[in-house]
């Protein structure tokens, strides 16, 4: 041990490896000179407020040298160079008054290009005009990491064990970090000139000290500043059990515990108690209750971990009490309490935004979804379990993709995922993406805290940037995923969220990003059944049929079905009732799915719009019926609404996605059986209307995708044109798709005519009931068929 070390030691702790190196710099000191200009250069760095200052302090009170502290925020400007290496600058003045001096240059990395290069040409040369000036003086310089790649255990043991090599290594790393400028241009930290000057000295590298380190510091403070006081002539102080006396101030700093904080706030708060606490005093005792012991006993013992303050943004209340016997006084920490934060809207200014949060909802909060809730199960196992992963010698995956439609519970499945893997979480959503610097921020934070889930809702985000569409900005975002850790007990996990998966950039996606996913589909029949249950809570009819409710709540997500109880109890305010029934619950749900009702008064003769709107329905009812008997009806109905004169829907649990081709000839029927009916009850003249457009359009889409898309044509088989025609010829079979599009139109039109030409009293039947009643159930349906 050297004696740099011996006299630091009680005063620097957590950092045996920087004291071993800098004790090595400090016998060097007028043995060995490496510049011209100033007899010692070392740079200082780690972790924000870890110490480097408070060590660079010590450096000189170990050398008895006067000291100057420059804090180099304050001469970020060229203009500033006069005032710091002026004829009458700051540090020339000081240096003139005392030219053997230690200058600490604190933040070295905040100073202007232009003060670190005249910094630089004083190390390597001395003052221009007299190059003697400062060859008795020593520079410290501090600057801070704000990645914590570089400051985690194994770099700086990786980097102690051969730092000549290394710090060649850090310097041309360092050489690379920028910070975004106001207008998003990279802006690197250093002076390239400035940091080869850097490079030639000696680096030591400071490590982020943890809780029990920093408990020491506080218990060194707090003794300390009891020794400095009796210097001053103050009453004798005694600190009875120090170590329980600095963890419970420790936490009064929770959750901003540092070094710099308790190096700077300590002493004062000492004091400050000490002067409000009785007069004629001649004796201090400073002591925690026997409460306040087994508090901190009980805390520590479930986690000495720093983290566990950070990432849980634990505050605590600290409570005294006083007592004076004569001239003697006992200051008692009689109280330690847990207090909840103030918490601040997301979108305040003054919010912390990337606060780490703790999830309060778990898997049992969401509705249904049983199948995405297994595969979530079964990724957080494999998160927590280390020892499979060591055994198959692979890493943690390092995200999730979430992707489903619009309001089917992707948020709340992450927020479920994170309290299920017992993990806080930090997040960012849609415009916030286009945020780089945030982003980075965003993932600096998470490494503090980590293990920890990152949450980045809406990747799929776009917006409208210089007349063209632009997808969220990725190379930040790819790079902090790269380097994030994933190690079992350090790891950051990335989930995200989009609506639609072809519009996630597939840079994110690549394998060791963002490579898992799952999809989340619409709301199933149990997720309709919570929400059914909520709207049975509001007063309402005991003959309401629960199961009704839930048919015609299918292909609503959760957003819509959040509404319903709501505005249902509106509707029956309006109509004077004190009750919830079943049609008005229904009515509201027509309201959201399909649009208000129209007034008749709308119509130029709605009676007949009506009669139309009835065949229309019944026609398309009955050839679905007929044709595609499995895909089940929920109602019919003829009451216009805003977004259609009539209806028929379908539950969207019986929907099928994987098509034959006798299904997708049905579903043309289907759709023109509508406009074949009126025409076949009221002629051409007055059946061929506007109203099919929808219907027409969508059998057009059905023949082209059958033809063009899906290889069923038997005249174009097992060809994927829509792929010919993008990227060989546009003209390509143009005549002869075409022809067959108009064959398939065709063919559908016969089937359905077909249709209604054996079913047509059915129809008629179906269509007068309409008439009379607006709306048919699904199940009621079947029974004319039958």
């Amino acid at each position: 041990m050297n004696l740099f070390e011996i006299f630091a030691k009680n005063e620097i702790v957590g950092e045996d490896r920087a004291l071993e190196l800098i004790g090595s710099v400090m016998d060097r000191i007028g043995k060995v000179k490496l510049f011209k200009g100033v007899t010692t250069l070392l740079t200082l760095t780690g972790p924000p407020a870890c110490g480097k200052s408070f060590s660079a302090k010590v450096i000189a009170r170990f050398l008895e040298r006067d000291m100057l502290v420059l804090h180099m925020d304050e001469f970020a400007f060229a203009d500033d160079l006069v005032r710091l290496v002026g004829k009458d600058g700051v540090l020339e003045a000081w240096i003139h008054a005392h030219p053997y001096g230690v200058v600490i240059f604190e933040d070295i990395d905040k100073a202007d290009y232009s003060i670190q290069r005249a910094l630089g040409a004083i190390i390597s040369d001395g003052a221009s005009d007299d190059p003697r000036r400062y060859q008795g003086a020593i520079f410290l310089f501090t600057f801070s990491l704000n990645d914590p790649a570089w400051y985690n255990k194994h770099f700086i043991e990786s980097y102690y064990d051969n730092p000549l090599l290394n710090q060649g290594k850090f310097y041309e790393e360092i050489a690379k970090v920028a910070s975004l400028g106001v207008d998003g241009t990279p802006i690197p930290l250093f002076d390239q000139r400035f940091l080869a000057v850097l490079s030639q000295g000696d680096l030591a590298l400071f490590s982020l000290l943890e809780l029990k380190e920093l408990c020491q510091i506080g218990e060194w403070m707090l003794e300390q500043t009891v020794e400095d006081l009796q210097h001053l002539g103050f009453v004798k102080v005694d600190l009875d059990a120090l170590h329980l006396l600095s963890l419970g101030l420790l936490l009064g700093f929770s959750p901003y515990i540092n070094v710099k904080r308790i190096t700077s706030k300590l002493p004062a708060l000492l004091i400050d108690r000490l002067l409000q606490s009785g007069d004629s005093v001649e004796r201090y005792t400073l002591t925690v209750s026997k409460k306040v012991e087994e508090y901190l006993h009980k805390l520590f013992l479930s986690s000495f971990d720093l983290k566990y303050f950070i990432k849980l943004e634990r505050h605590y209340e600290l409570s005294w009490k006083t007592h004076q016997r004569g001239s003697h006084v006992t200051i008692t920490l009689d109280a330690i309490d847990e207090i909840e934060p103030q918490k601040l809207e997301k979108d305040s200014p003054y919010a912390d935004r990337l606060a780490p949060q703790q999830s309060h909802i778990s898997f049992h909060d969401v509705a249904g979804q049983l199948r995405v809730k297994e595969e979530l199960r079964a990724i957080i196992q494999l998160l927590q379990n280390e020892k499979g992963l060591k055994h198959f010698d692979i890493t943690l995956p390092k995200g999730l993709l979430l992707y489903g439609p619009e309001g089917v519970g992707k948020t709340m499945l992450v927020k479920a995922f994170a309290k299920e893997a017992g993990l806080p979480l930090i997040d960012l959503r849609n415009m916030d993406l286009f945020d780089e610097v945030l982003i980075q921020n965003l993932y600096l934070r998470a490494h503090l805290v980590a293990p920890v889930i990152v949450i980045l809702e809406g990747v799929d985000t776009k917006v409208m940037m210089d007349g063209s569409v632009a997808h969220i900005p990725t190379d930040m975002l790819c790079e902090m995923i790269d380097r994030a850790s994933s190690e079992p007990s350090n790891y950051v996990f990335t989930i995200a969220t989009a609506q639609n998966l072809e519009e996630v950039p597939q840079e994110l996606l690549r394998p060791e990003r963002i490579d898992q996913s799952v999809e989340v589909p619409e709301l199933d029949r149990e997720a309709r059944r919570f929400f059914a249950q909520k709207i049975l809570e509001k007063p309402h009819d005991e003959s309401i049929n629960i199961e009704r409710i839930i048919r015609y709540m299918s292909r609503m997500n959760g957003y819509e079905l959040g509404r319903i109880a709501k505005e249902a109890s509106l509707d029956a305010l309006r109509e004077g009732k004190d009750r919830l029934t079943e049609a008005i619950i229904i009515d509201c749900i027509n309201t959201i799915k399909y649009g208000h009702k129209l007034e008749r008064k709308r119509f130029k003769n709605f009676e007949e719009e009506l009669k139309k709107s009835a065949y229309h329905e019944a026609a398309h009812a009955v050839t679905s019926m007929k044709l595609l008997p499995n895909i089940e009806i929920e109602q019919v109905t003829v009451i216009p609404r805003s977004e259609s004169l009539g209806l028929v829907s379908y539950m969207q649990d019986a929907i099928e996605t994987n098509l034959s081709k006798d299904e997708i000839e049905a579903n043309i029927a289907v759709l023109l059986a509508g406009r074949l009916a009126t025409v076949r009850k009221f002629g051409q003249a007055k059946g061929l209307e506007t109203g099919a457009y929808s219907d027409l359009q969508e059998a057009a889409l059905y023949a082209y995708s059958a033809v063009a898309q899906f290889g069923m044509d038997e005249e174009l088989p097992n060809l994927h044109l829509e792929t010919l025609l993008q990227t060989v010829n546009n003209n390509l079979f143009k005549e002869k798709l075409e022809s067959r599009l108009a064959f398939w139109i065709e063919s559908g039109t016969k089937l359905a005519e077909s249709i209604l030409e054996e079913e047509w009293e059915t129809i008629e039947k179906i269509a007068q009931k309409l008439l009379k009643e607006e709306v048919i159930e699904g199940s009621e349906l079947k029974s004319y068929l039958s």
